[in-house]
């Protein structure tokens, strides 16, 4: 066999390895999930208001003076006055887990849905005689979601109620480019005065049963950069590289005995 045939196998050879351990199977989400096979679905939980969120609240009826001591620091003896106040629409959450509401007073929130919430001012306020019908709109004014890379972090506030660690990583622009691990992305949340940290597998189906792939107010996202560390495609290739080239020695011995 002439030496320039054997490099040409080599080199074949050499290209078979490298398309076999660079399959794109191991660098996606999801992997072990099955086309057309259902999987249980769970609901998003609604956010649960917690010490020191921002709460704006709105209080309409169909007679908009009998309202707007609700929606303001105006009591009804300003009202009488025609004295004018700035107009205060949102409260904080103090560290009891209450807020200060105009006319009702101090009211306990901490742990209550916004659709709760809703629903207690507006039993209060009917039950007091103050509105037959009123409506409340409650919304919460500090659901942002932080993304931290390597390179570069963002901070965005999400509308609407609810969230998932897939939705956020698309909007922080993806996983693909950086090179981040995400095999362990990692969410700490605060809630109940303290602080965990979460390990999430993005290449699982379990990660849609994580406590945290429905993401809360104030929640970080860690995306860690695999810097140097090999991954396995790499790994892959250079063990079929050593491989090949013990196979190569004992051919190029072989040849050099039988000459």
């Amino acid at each position: 066999m002439k030496s320039h045939n054997l490099f040409g196998l080599l080199a074949i050879l050499l290209l078979l390895a490298a398309a076999g351990c660079t399959t794109p199977r191991t660098l996606g989400y999801l992997l072990d999930m099955e086309y057309n096979k259902d999987y249980p679905a769970k609901p998003a939980p609604e956010l649960t208001i917690q010490i020191e969120d921002r709460l704006s609240i709105q209080v309409i009826s169909e007679n908009a003076q009998l309202s707007a001591p609700f929606n303001t620091l105006l009591t009804l003896t300003d009202l009488a006055s025609n004295t004018t106040k700035q107009p205060v629409l949102t409260y904080t959450v103090d560290q009891q887990g209450t807020i200060e509401f105009p006319v009702l007073g101090k009211l306990r929130v901490e742990g209550l849905t916004l659709k709760e919430l809703e629903g207690m001012i507006s039993k209060e306020i009917i039950t007091r005689g103050y509105i037959k019908e009123p409506v409340v709109i409650a919304s919460l004014d500090n659901f942002t979601i932080t993304v931290i890379g390597e390179r570069n972090s963002t901070i965005f506030p999400i509308e609407g109620k609810s969230l998932n660690l897939l939705q956020a990583i698309a909007r922080f622009g993806g996983t693909q480019g950086e090179n981040f691990n995400i095999k362990d992305v990692t969410v700490i949340r605060t809630e109940n005065g303290s602080r965990r940290a979460y390990s999430v597998n993005l290449q699982k189906k379990d990660l849609f049963d994580s406590p945290v792939f429905y993401l809360q107010q104030n929640d970080i996202i860690y995306l860690k950069h695999q810097g140097s560390q090999m991954n396995s495609s790499v790994r892959n290739f250079i063990s079929a590289i050593g491989i090949i080239s013990s196979f190569a020695s004992l051919i190029l011995s072989y040849l050099a005995l039988t000459k």
